[in-house]
């Protein structure tokens, strides 16, 4: 991966590369790849790289289906145990099991066949497309509003759409580790280090949901997306790495902080 310069990077006026070359070389040469970017940009930049991320993370999606729902009844007759275990009337205790077996009943159909199919498209479209919108949102404002810059929205879309190679990876990382363990946890982040995984947290302290919550989050193709959005920030609004650091990762601890609290908030809630 191209090291970033401490000042402001240099352009090359005329820069060209085909869409192909850009989806190879934003993993081995990102600084050209967001350099031809900053040159100029079409829809084909930030739409083809949603589609190959979207076509991987379903089919990992499928493939950790069988798996997932396996989870999602741990923690559900986990939920289900520590509500039912309280001294509450007989007709809210009838009425509690029939909304965990209800909702039982709906990830059963979500994540079996042949609903699994479209659903796991589905899911992984909204997440994508969501977070792409959001991310190029907070980084237009960041550069243009906070740090004075000047780029196109539609510039800073492909500059977040691209790096979802990533996510591409990553996917396929999990399918090739969810064949080979059989199991929906795939270690990539902090969290591997705990002695607990996520079909336990309801048993857990809320501090210990909480450290969960935090450490999952931080994980090596997290951190490389970041590292991708660092380099292109810097190249797209011309600032120096220090701000694009400060931008990039600004936010990125800012909603570490937001979820992490959320769920020690409401763990208290939930028991």
């Amino acid at each position: 991966m191209e090291e970033m310069n401490s000042g402001t990077p240099e352009y090359a006026e005329e820069s060209s590369m085909s869409l192909m070359e850009k989806l190879v070389s934003i993993i081995s040469s990102p600084g050209k790849v967001f350099t031809a970017i900053a040159g100029g940009v079409t829809w084909r930049d930030w739409v083809y790289p949603l589609i190959v991320a979207l076509v991987f993370s379903g089919a990992a999606g499928i493939v950790q289906a069988p798996y997932s729902l396996k989870v999602s009844k741990s923690i559900i007759e986990a939920q289900k145990a520590h509500f039912l275990n309280n001294d509450m009337p007989q007709q809210q205790k009838e009425n509690i099991q029939k909304r965990f077996d209800k909702q039982l009943q709906k990830n059963e159909e979500k994540l079996t066949p042949p609903r699994v199919y479209y659903w796991s498209y589905i899911k992984a479209l909204i997440g994508l497309v969501l977070s792409i919108l959001l991310l190029s949102v907070l980084y237009y404002f960041g550069g243009n509003t906070i740090l004075g810059g000047e780029s196109s929205f539609q510039k800073v879309l492909a500059m977040v759409s691209l790096p979802q190679i990533i996510t591409a990876i990553a996917s396929v990382y999990t399918i090739v580790m969810v064949w080979l363990t059989h199991s929906a946890t795939v270690p990539t982040s902090l969290a591997a280090i705990l002695p607990y995984d996520m079909s336990q947290l309801m048993s857990l302290e809320k501090y210990q949901r909480a450290l969960f919550t935090l450490l999952s989050q931080i994980d090596v193709f997290t951190l490389w997306r970041l590292t991708l959005f660092t380099i292109g920030f810097q190249i797209i609004f011309k600032v120096t790495r220090g701000k694009a650091i400060a931008v990039i990762f600004g936010y990125w601890v800012l909603w570490l902080i937001i979820t992490t609290g959320a769920t020690f908030i409401f763990a208290g809630f939930g028991g």
